[in-house]
């Protein structure tokens, strides 16, 4: 993105054009970021330990059916991540899901089941999910919902930024034709799949 200021606004010292436009430039690097993530998770992409794509039928992380608010898929989920395997292919990894990642059409149904969850007498009520927090996407495709174990104890992505640049850079130099001044912003930002155990998806 760029902005320019008039020689007139820089010697009225009339910067307020500026903080907004960094503001903004802070708001599109963020939607920006959330884009790269989520189009990534979408083109389930392959994982160079299994030469699979991350969510495969033979990582044990994909759900033929649609989540509802029966429960019932949720159940599939928990019992997946307890028992998925270690690095040796042997030791139960025991993970519990945290995220809760869902398109907008779904927000309804999980409000539900969160409420199913929370309710202390619900008949349903597991104790594995009692910490699971809801996540919305309105970038994902109707119907999709997916689970994740907390990144801090098991990551399915990794994103990085150019060193010594984390985030948006804002750089700027004189502009010839006005004496006033032209302002750019740039990101170098990029994000990779790199396990398949933390995740869970409901097709």
């Amino acid at each position: 993105a760029k902005l320019a200021l008039s020689r007139k606004a820089l010697v009225n010292d009339d910067l307020g054009a500026f903080g907004d436009f960094a503001q903004s430039a802070g708001r599109m690097a963020a939607e920006t970021e959330n884009k790269v993530l989520v189009d990534l998770l979408l083109s389930n992409p392959k994982l160079a330990e299994t030469g699979k794509s991350l969510f495969h039928d033979d990582h044990r992380n994909k759900e033929g059916a649609r989540l509802d608010d029966s429960g019932i898929g949720l159940d599939g989920m928990r019992a997946a991540f307890r028992m998925q395997k270690g690095l040796d292919g042997k030791t139960p990894i025991n993970a519990t899901a945290r995220f809760l990642l869902v398109s907008t059409d779904l927000e309804p149904t999980v409000d539900t089941l969160m409420t199913k969850i929370l309710d202390v007498n619900s008949a349903w009520r597991p104790e594995g999910l009692k910490d699971l927090e809801l996540l919305v996407e309105p970038r994902l495709p109707a119907k999709s919902a997916y689970a994740f174990v907390d990144p801090a104890r098991l990551a399915c992505f990794e994103y990085s930024y150019l060193s010594s640049a984390q985030g948006p850079q804002i750089a700027s130099q004189p502009d010839w034709d006005t004496l006033g001044m032209e302002f750019r912003v740039y990101l170098d930002f990029g994000a990779g799949a790199i396990d398949f155990r933390g995740a869970y998806q409901w097709a």
